[in-house]
């Protein structure tokens, strides 16, 4: 019986190994199989916010497309580095995905010294969801109303103007700084906790300036308590035709816009990025979800994996240039 019970033991212990073996696995070592439950879809803001309303926006389509609920994770601080860097640390299997934006990938890079991961290297990229323009808009009492009224106002008195943002190192202070540089003109930045304040303090005259995405400001422009001097993407919005570019009117090309996209934790399985992709590519083409970013001044963006992962890189490059230039250096 000896033999017999040692036989019984080993293919005991062997199937032992072989449980858990496949429980160590990936819950997505198929990706033809994803999902098979729930997907986290980690906002690194606050509720409230641009990156917030588009993952709630396209919330219903997403879950209509991977045939599983989403669950939409918010995870503020430290710049959004905190609920990035959480997916960073998180199983390549597809379960846990951020909505970062241009600030996550390449604003903090240039701006923050100690940063919590590697933009590039600690993530899978997988599509770009959106793009917002910027608005450069004016307190009405100071005579602000075009592009060339700045320039002349900033020249005539250096460092007179300022301008709000939502703080030292935000996607608009480098936006604007990015501007005042490849003008040749000096306007004095405030930075505000939060552009909340900082549109308070335009409106009231406080400060003279307020940059920020177009679905935060439009509402004080059509009431007329803000003017839009300019936007800052290289085409007019439908929403505000008759605020111009910069690009029509000051520097050719010029193209900032505040973008969002998809990111997966590092060292995903190519099959898989590529059927998250068009899961998100079915839910940013669903009606209900354009017209609803459209009329909140927001574009859907798209395209491939490949697409994105150079923009990435690109956009990355470009703010980090453009800090160097505007002597915005690593804190």
């Amino acid at each position: 019986m000896k033999p017999q019970y040692n036989f019984a033991r080993r293919n005991l212990l062997r199937a032992a190994i072989g449980l858990a073996a496949t429980v160590a696995m990936p819950a997505c070592a198929d990706p033809a199989r994803y999902p098979e439950h729930p997907v986290h879809l980690v906002v690194p803001y606050p509720p409230g916010g641009s990156v917030d309303f588009v993952a709630r926006v396209l919330q219903p389509p997403l879950q209509e497309a991977l045939g599983q609920p989403v669950i939409i994770d918010n995870r503020g601080g430290a710049s959004g580095m905190i609920g990035s860097s959480a997916v960073a640390k998180a199983k390549p299997d597809g379960y846990t995905l951020l909505l970062g934006s241009v600030q996550t990938h390449a604003m903090n890079v240039a701006v923050i010294k100690n940063m919590l991961y590697d933009a590039m290297k600690d993530f899978t990229p997988i599509i770009e969801t959106t793009r917002a323009n910027w608005i450069l808009a004016a307190n009405p009492g100071i005579g602000i109303r075009t592009p060339a009224d700045l320039v002349a106002a900033a020249r005539a008195k250096p460092d007179t103007l300022t301008y709000a943002s939502s703080g030292n190192g935000s996607a608009a202070h480098l936006a604007f700084s990015m501007l005042a540089s490849d003008l040749g003109i000096r306007i004095t930045h405030v930075p505000y906790r939060g552009i909340a304040q900082g549109i308070t303090d335009a409106i009231s005259g406080q400060v003279s300036l307020v940059m920020g995405d177009q679905s935060t400001l439009l509402q004080h422009i059509k009431a007329g308590t803000l003017v839009a001097v300019a936007m800052t993407g290289n085409t007019r919005s439908p929403l505000l035709p008759n605020a111009p570019t910069i690009a029509e009117t000051l520097i050719p090309g010029f193209d900032v816009q505040a973008w969002q996209a998809i990111w997966g934790p590092p060292d995903m399985d190519p099959a898989l990025a590529r059927k998250i992709n068009e899961a998100f590519t079915i839910a940013l083409r669903n009606p209900s979800a354009v017209e609803r970013l459209t009329v909140s001044g927001v574009d859907v963006a798209g395209g491939s994996v490949d697409q994105f992962t150079t923009y990435t890189r690109s956009e990355l490059d470009r703010w980090v240039g453009a800090a160097r230039k505007a002597n915005i250096n690593p804190e």
